[in-house]
């Protein structure tokens, strides 16, 4: 896991996301699409409070590890993003204190826990995308979503 820290890096990865996939978090745009993706996708709602379980987690960390065992972003909107890899099974709640820059670092959790999370491949073909204030997870991608459709129950999401 990497934190990218490269302003350039970042400035495209959100440039990307609100241009090729217009996302705007405005509350103001509501009921409208938050995020068009250009392939595949299914809508999930998320019938739990706040967070997965430790198992939950792992059951998605382990499902992008299966599919994608490469680097992707772990993207966390106005906060900390990260290059990661699905198959180094970072726990729940991950945090650090960074003392370069005297703060924490606060490692995304696959449920949208108060802010938008993206967890993308590189290629964008794959990935998982969190609203907070809908309990709506957008799951893209044709194995991403087979997946998911054969442990929807343990994740106690309910397709939209």
């Amino acid at each position: 896991m990497e934190i990218i820290l490269d302003n350039h890096l970042y400035k495209a990865i959100w440039d990307k996301i609100s241009e090729d996939f217009h996302f705007n978090p405005s509350y103001k745009i509501y009921p409208r699409p938050w995020l068009l993706l250009p392939m595949k996708q299914k809508k999930y709602h998320l019938n739990g409070t706040f967070t997965f379980t430790k198992e939950q987690e792992k059951i998605i960390n382990s499902i992008f590890c299966r599919i994608n065992p490469e680097n992707m972003y772990a993207l966390d909107w106005q906060h900390d993003c990260f290059i990661y890899n699905p198959c180094e099974e970072i726990p729940l709640d991950y945090w650090f204190h960074d003392a370069e820059r005297g703060c924490n670092v606060y490692f995304p959790s696959y449920y949208p826990n108060g802010d938008f999370h993206f967890f993308a491949s590189f290629d964008w073909s794959i990935g998982l995308y969190g609203h907070p204030w809908r309990n709506e997870m957008i799951v893209a991608g044709e194995r991403l979503i087979e997946e998911f459709e054969k442990v929807q129950d343990l994740l106690d999401i309910t397709k939209l």
